[in-house]
């Protein structure tokens, strides 16, 4: 056996075994807990810094120990090049091990966004090197194995807030969302020109019913009360029989407040539909869409630890609610957002689902959501 045929064999075992990118995120991911929940400089920061670097002067030297040299550009002291060579996942976690001592401020505000959770990372990584094919081509294996992880994904993100997976409907995120919802609704049923929304709502719902209003719609803004709630009986005597929407957010992006979701109700039993921004709500807490009598919500994938630039809808099936397509294509997504999907962030969302699904504590009945509290 040549020197490089053995040098081949070890570099193959030592990548996926000693460094597979679920050992090295979860080494990783202790060093860098280490280092954010002490200060940020001093001595207790250098050690916490020391522990993860001494994990990749371990794996570096392992790797040396087998292949019996030494990598060109590899820099056997600290081991940081050689784990750069070996495995992506160890050179990231080395990144930002090495960032957060003494370089990164603590976020306290996860509902603006979260940083990726590790497992979310560990579940992408295959798809950018084996999991490659089109998932939109069936007619070979390829495509096949590409679409059991999706439809696995889209399963995790339907059950997260009790819908079926043939409701959820793959975007760029909540503001791609919350387009969909609102523009496309309203451009189907033409006949209807009434909308209703808050005053406080998010910058990209407000903006949508702007353009909207720019077309010829009448967009009546609901203001909320001292402490942040909307006036049922208020929203109640907006309802005109013009009215093709209600779009108004679950959780409230800036002041945190929970509205009562009895608007479902209201709005069900006026024949209206009924859009809600979910984006601060969803993976934070316990949401079921039959419950709520929600036909549209729109769900944001970074908010809940997952990547960024991904998000979905979920599309009422049954009755069904009709929406113009946004974006004309291939058909996909049943023909309601055409595109090839950004599947290896599709996957990392619809883990962070499953996590959230897992994790989530089931609340009791919150007064401002059952039932509704003044």
């Amino acid at each position: 056996m040549t020197m490089a045929t053995k040098v081949v064999q070890c570099i193959a075992s030592f990548s996926y075994a000693s460094l597979s990118p679920a050992a090295t995120l979860q080494r990783g991911l202790t060093a860098q807990l280490c280092c954010r929940f002490i200060s940020s400089s001093g001595k207790d920061a250098e050690a916490a810094a020391k522990v993860g670097l001494e994990d990749q002067r371990i794996g570096a030297g392992n790797f040396m120990n087998q292949a019996g040299l030494k990598p060109v550009g590899v820099d056997v002291g600290n081991g940081l090049m050689a784990g750069a060579t070996v495995s992506p996942s160890t050179s990231i976690f080395k990144q930002t091990t090495i960032l957060d001592v003494g370089s990164q401020p603590i976020s306290l505000d996860m509902q603006a966004t979260t940083p990726t959770d590790p497992c979310m990372l560990d579940a992408m990584l295959a798809i950018y090197t084996s999991l490659y094919g089109n998932p939109h081509s069936l007619t070979h294996a390829h495509g096949w194995e590409t679409r059991k992880v999706i439809d696995a994904a889209c399963d995790h993100v339907a059950k997260l807030i009790g819908a079926h997976p043939k409701e959820i409907i793959f975007t760029s995120g909540t503001t791609n969302s919350n387009n969909l919802s609102i523009k496309c609704v309203a451009r189907l049923y033409k006949s209807k020109k009434h909308i209703i929304t808050l005053q406080r709502e998010h910058k990209c719902v407000l903006n949508s019913c702007r353009h909207l209003q720019d077309q010829g719609y009448d967009i009546t803004y609901l203001p909320t009360k001292n402490n942040g709630l909307i006036n049922l009986e208020h929203l109640e005597k907006e309802v005109r029989p013009d009215i093709v929407l209600v779009s108004i957010m679950t959780i409230n992006n800036e002041i945190g407040v929970i509205q009562s979701m009895e608007m479902g109700k209201l709005c069900q039993k006026k024949g209206v539909f009924f859009h809600t921004d979910g984006a601060q709500a969803v993976g934070k807490i316990p949401v079921d869409i039959s419950k709520w009598n929600v036909d549209l919500i729109s769900i944001s994938g970074p908010k809940v630890y997952g990547p960024k630039g991904i998000g979905a809808s979920y599309v009422h099936h049954r009755p069904k609610v009709r929406i113009e397509p946004l974006i004309s294509g291939g058909g996909q997504e049943r023909g309601l957002h055409s595109r090839t999907l950004t599947y290896s962030l599709l996957i990392g969302s619809g883990e962070a689902c499953r996590i959230a699904q897992e994790q989530i504590e089931a609340l009791p009945s919150h007064p401002l959501l059952w039932p509704l509290s003044d």
